[in-house]
């Protein structure tokens, strides 16, 4: 039965699909409280979806990731039993897990109000978060800006999962079709997620942000691209020209261009680069396998006094290291895939002879959130970071699914 079709009370609250609609709306929300109560909320979404399928005969949609994904995990597969240390690699192989929430997704969000209810949630759970960091920072510190908000995790791990939140709500904001009331309420939640973003202080959330709005204005609003290109260019040089006079110490420190080129963070970063090529270099092929690289890294670079992390803070220098080149290949397809179906069903929509404004906004968004997460992918490790792949999966996974009453599977 189709969600939009009427249904009897008693229907709609006894239906999987409204059952299943429900778990995926908690799974939003707390995605962003609880890792660990996230995890559980996926595995009951995804016994759901097995339920459904194996006895219902409720197939989950194709959303077009089959491939991509399937390739990348079967190689992270393969690679275990060349691994350095096939242990672990064989206990982050769990990672994969992870991937579920994209056809759980795809197969909850099949209509305009149920795509609308899973957006509300997700504005929800982000706007919780960010309310109570904002509030501990006041509490801890006596001002909003007396430390990096780090609410639920770290602060690149909080700043990421924000930024996603703010492109997808900003995705409805530029689209078209809404009332005076749902555009309200979503610049509402936007406020507190916005300023949550701004004080992770991270630098990759800030580049994911500009660069996410940017190609939602060249899609639906060229015009004002250019105004906001220039607008972002003037306030830059004011920042820089008389940020000292104005903004906290914390904020002087990351504008500033010694800061940003030759901050401790900067050079490590590009020391654990150099030392990821020459890691590359040792094992091109295979890889050292899914693992953590402390005990690898002092080989490759550094002194006594490096910090060693276990990963490389980059997805692309990461891939390459863990899983050697023809991982590298395989997880740039698998990233890059969302683009090309996303923009293949914007196209779509946009000949559409019937409004869909909130899979359209949602599609919109869902470009700016991919742009944001694969310009932060440079610099950080995202795609090992449960949270941050939880939610960005999630939301591709909701752009990516079936329309009822109109064929936009890469199929159609």
């Amino acid at each position: 039965m189709s969600p939009l079709q009427p249904r009897s009370t008693a229907q709609w609250f006894l239906s999987a699909d409204t059952i299943h609609l429900v778990f995926a709306m908690i799974l939003m929300v707390v995605g962003f409280l609880s890792i660990a109560v996230s995890q559980i909320c996926l595995g009951i979404n995804l016994g759901i979806l097995v339920i459904r399928w194996a006895f219902l005969k409720q197939r989950p949609p194709r959303t077009g990731l089959e491939l991509s994904a399937g390739l990348l995990a079967l190689w992270a597969l393969v690679n275990i039993f060349f691994s350095t240390d096939w242990q672990t690699s064989l206990l982050f192989y769990r990672r994969f897990y992870i991937f579920s929430v994209i056809w759980i997704m795809a197969m909850v969000a099949t209509s305009e109000p149920r795509r609308l209810a899973l957006l509300g949630a997700a504005l929800l759970g982000a706007m919780a978060i960010s309310l109570y960091g904002e509030m501990r920072l006041v509490m801890e510190t006596g001002s909003l800006f007396g430390a990096r908000f780090s609410a639920m995790s770290n602060p690149m791990t909080s700043g990421s999962m924000l930024m996603m939140m703010v492109l997808l709500g900003t995705g409805f904001l530029l689209g078209r079709g809404h009332g005076r009331r749902v555009r309200l309420a979503v610049g509402a939640a936007l406020v507190p997620i916005l300023l949550g973003t701004m004080l992770t202080m991270t630098r990759s959330a800030v580049l994911g942000l500009l660069g996410g709005v940017s190609i939602m204005l060249l899609l639906s609003h060229r015009r004002m691209f250019f105004a906001f290109a220039a607008s972002a260019v003037v306030a830059l040089i004011l920042l820089l020209s008389l940020g000292h006079t104005f903004l906290p110490h914390k904020y002087q420190l990351r504008l500033n261009w010694d800061y940003q080129v030759s901050g401790k963070n900067t050079q490590l970063r590009l020391e654990m680069w150099r030392g990821g090529w020459e890691m590359v270099k040792d094992r091109p092929v295979t890889g050292f396998g899914d693992r953590s690289l402390e005990e690898v890294c002092p080989d490759y670079y550094g002194d006594e006094d490096t910090l060693y992390f276990g990963h490389l803070h980059s997805n692309f220098a990461q891939m390459a290291v863990i899983w050697g080149i023809p991982g590298l290949v395989l997880g740039v397809f698998f990233l890059v895939m969302p683009l090309v179906l996303l923009l293949r069903r914007w196209r779509v929509l946009q000949r559409s002879a019937r409004p869909f404004p909130v899979l359209g906004s949602w599609v919109l968004g869902a470009c700016g959130v991919w742009t944001g997460f694969f310009l932060a992918g440079f610099t950080e490790w995202y795609l090992g970071d449960a949270e941050t792949m939880l939610i960005y999966l999630a939301l591709i996974g909701c752009a990516l699914g079936p329309e009822d009453s109109m064929d936009t599977s890469p199929a159609g």
